[in-house]
């Protein structure tokens, strides 16, 4: 899964990116701006990495280096860690939603920088290496789900035993 080439940004084109800024700014009620700078970078890098082939790896990468860019005034790690979720939501789709969420939440927090590389692939791994995460268009069957473990509601007893001060003799 990690090294799957695929027109990833393809999913996802710059005015979606736009679009996402915009309406999580409209959603706090700031003006969506941009810098120039960045921006301009940002998109170029972004459009640049939509006409290639990428692993997942190299994607991730592209979403954590347009989040470094800082294109808008508001949301930048917001707004490239929803891409970047984005990109991954065919497989999340799949897996079950506790396994699920630990992808999304790895993925948007190695986008906003919050974790490094080698934890974003540690998690990638774990799911690619269990059979639970494959490429759309693998065709391989999945492994039934197993169902979850009934554990009982803990009892509560009370703890009848004297203190230890009430054990001891007072002087």
């Amino acid at each position: 899964m990690i090294f799957v080439q695929k027109h990833w940004l393809q999913a996802v084109p710059w005015e979606n990116v736009l679009a996402l800024n915009q309406s999580l700014c409209q959603a706090q009620k700031l003006e969506h701006t941009t810098q120039p700078k960045g921006f301009e970078a940002a998109r170029r890098l972004w459009e640049g990495g939509a006409a290639r082939s990428l692993s997942l790896k190299e994607v991730l990468d592209i979403c954590r280096e347009c989040h470094g860019l800082s294109p808008f005034t508001f949301h930048n790690g917001n707004t490239f860690a929803g891409a970047g979720r984005l990109l991954i939501e065919e497989w999340t789709k799949s897996l079950p939603p506790v396994e699920s969420q630990i992808v999304q939440t790895t993925v948007s927090h190695y986008i906003a920088g919050l974790i490094g590389r080698r934890e974003l692939l540690q998690v990638l791994k774990h799911f690619e290496g269990s059979g639970k995460v494959q490429p759309a268009a693998a065709s391989a069957p999945t492994a039934a789900p197993v169902p979850p473990v009934r554990e009982e509601a803990p009892v509560f007893r009370p703890n009848t035993s004297p203190l230890l001060s009430e054990s001891q003799p007072r002087a």
